[in-house]
């Protein structure tokens, strides 16, 4: 904000509607009302400002001048002493992601929260789309409507768990196989040896066993838990087993060595089932600078053990894909470059087989001729996220492939023309092409990931983001030539195969609801509403209905399942809806009500009762809360596939870009990806000590 503007104006709202600003902090009484980010703009610079942002800035501001006139008054003896105090405790909440105040905020946030974290604008989720979408003025009828629906989110009773016992031996040993099987093959962080080691101390009493065992034991039962409970195997919740780690974390390392770092992953883990109250970028940031502060990044500079070098490896590369995963679905920066990584890929080949090699080095080791191997899904995932960290880098504005400080980043290129958008266009889709053609091959799957079904589904997610950041990037309006129709045509294909995809693997019950494949079923569904719009023959022949009626269903399934992600799949049904009213082929009843919904309600019947799954779902935080609550920064760029529509009011377009696009742009990536909540009470039992 400009330092000569001594008064700040009256917000947008109350400028367009031109009633008298009150101009109250931290919302006018007009937006208090209205339920509405209050939003002012800078005369000078244009930018936007929430107006309880600038309320904080300026406690802050009075804070520090306070502090600075009471060192100003010590004595000077005393001031080495103060000083040293004050590194001590900067240096404490520069560790602790939940200290309060940790820095100043680093941007102008538009949502009405007193945290202090960074919110960003996520390349992932796909509201410039909606953006667009409801940039025609028939939208204005809806307005209401839809911001009712995302104002008015259920309360949720936290649910009140005590933390699970040990299980019996047999209970054990198959929570043990169900990790092994389901888990362990995509996110191959752990030793297998290591955790059999450690199972076995803790299950017999004449051995000793620590903390870090219990704790390790009990986070690898919660995440082998929550398939078992959630297809009513088993009736220990995932929850329960989780506090029962949470009780050991004030006596393990989560910030020390690689011990540490596996630690927090099998948090990060968890975390993707359940929300934690812990934002798991936040996590994902955590990992890497161990990482680096340990060098995983790099090739050891002395000979290891061959099977500590591949371990040493499989932790950083699983560092590296929750990063490139989590930054780019929130928009933000990596955490280091990939010009920084010298570490090479883990080695394809069981742990048994590098042991039994008796080499001294792991690149002398043979190849294993035994494919697929354990890790094998983990190094074709690995390659997956090279290509999508490159994707961001070349077509997403803002993205850089180094975090804020790094030695060096991508530059990102200026397309000059539509031919420059499709060639790389063209080329990154030969590269996920090429990718999809090495995946293993399992003649029997055991699990979702050795599934064909799902690495198709990995790749059309990928296709879509490129397709996205193509369309993105092509620097004429309106959308028209060949290659422009190439690209959205590929946008609507692969939108529309993930859908399909997600519900065929529904049908299987060989996929569990997460709040990440809301947010990606979500962003499929926008992309198809979006590119219906455009009135295409090649898309309507596609059958765009029956798949907005499948996505539907999938989302409706959701907010069973998630009750806290009801509101954006009420808004969706509303989009859908305007959308195919005036379309030439009218929804078919008896095709809506037996394609989306045998695929849902099979799928409930095959689950969890829907008592047991509103038990488990109450124990999760009201997390849609962070729609409007946890955001701080937020980067409105929403040019994103606008189009020359003609609006019929300037107030519909800043309201839904300052209320709708915040709650759901930013916050749909938050609550994919949690947030950490004001209170810290998951990092506050961290130790942050070496």
């Amino acid at each position: 904000m400009s330092s000569d503007i001594q008064v700040l104006p009256a917000c947008q709202k109350c400028k367009l509607r031109k009633v008298k600003c009150d101009r109250q902090a931290p919302k006018c009484t007009s937006c208090t009302k209205g339920k509405v980010a209050c939003i002012i703009v800078d005369p000078v610079t244009g930018e936007q400002y929430a107006r309880d942002y600038i309320k904080r800035l300026e406690e802050q501001e009075a804070e520090l001048k306070a502090k600075l006139g009471e060192r100003a008054g010590e004595h000077a003896s005393e001031r080495g002493e103060a000083s040293q105090g004050s590194t001590t405790t900067s240096e404490a909440a520069e560790t602790s992601p939940a200290a309060p105040h940790s820095g100043p905020p680093t941007g102008p946030p538009t949502g009405g929260t007193t945290a202090s974290r960074s919110g960003f604008v996520g390349d992932g989720s796909g509201l410039g789309f909606l953006h667009s979408i409801l940039s025609e003025a028939k939208w204005q009828r809806h307005r209401t409507r839809i911001l009712h629906q995302l104002a008015t989110r259920p309360s949720i009773q936290k649910l009140h768990l005590t933390p699970n016992t040990l299980p019996a031996l047999q209970e054990g040993e198959q929570l043990l196989e169900n990790y092994f099987t389901r888990f362990h093959i995509h996110h191959t962080f752990l030793l297998r040896q290591e955790v059999l080691s450690i199972f076995s101390r803790v299950y017999e009493s004449s051995t000793a066993c620590s903390d870090q065992d219990h704790f390790r034991l009990l986070m690898v039962f919660a995440i082998s838990a929550t398939t078992r409970y959630r297809a009513g195997i088993s009736n220990e919740h995932p929850y329960g087993y989780f506090m029962a780690a949470e009780n050991y974390l004030g006596k393990i390392p989560l910030i020390k060595d690689i011990d540490a770092i596996q630690n927090l992953l099998l948090v990060a883990r968890f975390g993707m089932y359940h929300h934690i109250g812990t934002s798991l970028w936040e996590i994902s940031q955590l990992c890497m600078r161990q990482c680096i502060e340990w060098q995983l990044q790099m090739r050891p500079s002395q000979a290891l053990d061959p099977l500590t070098e591949q371990h040493r490896r499989r932790i950083f590369w699983e560092c590296y894909v929750l990063d490139r995963y989590s930054s780019g679905i929130l928009g933000r920066p990596f955490a280091i470059a990939e010009s920084d990584i010298d570490v090479p890929l883990p080695f394809d080949a069981n742990d048994e087989y590098i042991i039994s090699a008796g080499m001294c080095s792991l690149d002398s080791i043979p190849p294993s001729m035994a494919k697929p191997t354990e890790v094998s899904v983990f190094i074709f995932c690995i390659h997956l996220r090279h290509i999508s960290s490159r994707v961001h880098s070349t077509f997403y504005t803002g993205r850089s492939s180094a975090a804020p400080g790094a030695a060096s980043g991508t530059i990102l290129p200026e397309f000059k023309s539509v031919g420059h958008v499709y060639s790389a266009f063209a080329q990154y889709r030969k590269e996920l092409r090429d990718w999809r053609s090495t995946a293993p091959i399992f003649p029997s799957p055991r699990s979702l990931y050795e599934r064909a079904e799902w690495h198709d589904f990995l790749l059309e997610k990928d296709l879509l983001l490129l397709a996205r950041g193509a369309m993105h990037n092509i620097p004429s309006r309106p959308y028209a030539g060949a290659a422009v129709k190439e690209i959205l045509i590929a946008c609507y294909v692969s939108a529309s195969r993930i859908i399909e995809l997600y519900a065929d693997l529904m049908d299987k019950r060989a996929i569990t609801w997460t709040r990440s494949y809301f947010q990606v079923i979500f962003t499929a569904g926008l992309t198809v509403t979006f590119c219906v719009r455009l009135a295409d023959t090649e898309i309507h022949q596609r059958d765009p209905v029956k798949t907005l009626d499948v996505c539907s269903g999938i989302l409706s399934f959701f907010k069973d399942k998630m009750p806290d992600a009801g509101s954006a799949a009420v808004v969706f049904d509303v989009l859908k809806d305007e959308c195919l009213k005036d379309k030439s082929h009218p929804m078919n009843p008896t095709t809506a009500a037996a394609v989306p919904m045998n695929a849902s309600t099979a799928h409930t019947n095959q689950l969890p009762s829907d008592a047991s799954s509103h038990e488990v779902h109450q124990a999760y935080n009201a997390a849609f809360e962070a729609l409007s609550h946890d955001n701080n920064e937020l980067n409105l760029n929403m040019d994103h596939f606008n189009m020359n529509y003609a609006l019929d009011s300037q107030e519909l377009s800043l309201d839904l870009t300052d209320d709708l696009m915040m709650q759901l742009e930013a916050g749909l990536g938050e609550y994919a990806w949690g947030s950490i909540p004001t209170d810290g009470n998951f990092w506050d039992q961290m130790p942050f000590n070496y």
